[in-house]
C-alpha cells in the first residue's frame, strides 16, 4: 500500500489479500462494518479507504487465520465496535469529572487558603497531559 493513495480499487485489494474479487465482494456485502462504508466511484465501483481494508485485514484474521465462521466473525466484529463505542463515552465521562474534581480541588484550596506549591501544580500538569495521553491510546 502506498501512503499517497486514498482510494483503492477492488482489484487491488483482492491482490493486497491474495484473494479473487468475489471474496471481497462477498466479505463488503455481508459484514455491516464495510457494507454501508465502502464507497463507490460514478462508475459504481467500490473504492476501498485504508480503513475498509484494515477492516478487511479483520476480518481476514478471524474467518482464514482463526476459523471463524462469517456469522462467528460479524458477531465478533459487532461486540467489538459496541465496546470500543462504550470505552469511548466512558473516557470521556471519566475525563469530564477529573476536570471536575481538579477544579473543586482549587476552588477549595483557595477558600482555606491554602497556598500551593509550585511543583505541585505542575506535577498535576504532567499527570493530566499522561491521562489524556492514555485515553487517546483507548479511543
Amino acid at each position: 500500500m502506498t501512503d499517497e493513495k486514498r482510494y483503492y480499487t477492488i482489484r487491488e485489494v483482492a491482490d493486497m489479500f491474495s484473494f479473487d474479487i468475489s471474496k471481497v465482494r462477498y466479505w463488503t456485502d455481508n459484514f455491516p462494518t464495510l457494507k454501508n462504508k465502502v464507497k463507490r466511484n460514478r462508475g459504481g465501483d467500490r473504492m476501498y479507504t485504508k480503513e475498509d481494508i484494515r477492516q478487511l485485514e479483520i476480518i481476514y484474521q478471524l474467518v482464514e487465520e482463526r476459523g471463524y465462521t462469517l456469522k462467528g466473525a460479524r458477531k465478533y466484529l459487532e461486540n467489538k465496535e459496541f465496546k470500543q463505542e462504550n470505552n469511548t463515552e466512558l473516557v470521556d465521562s471519566l475525563l469530564e469529572l477529573r476536570k471536575f474534581l481538579l477544579d473543586l480541588k482549587a476552588t477549595l484550596d483557595e477558600k482555606t487558603g491554602r497556598n500551593r506549591k509550585f511543583e505541585v501544580a505542575d506535577k498535576e500538569e504532567k499527570d493530566e497531559e499522561q491521562t489524556l495521553k492514555l485515553a487517546r491510546q483507548v479511543k
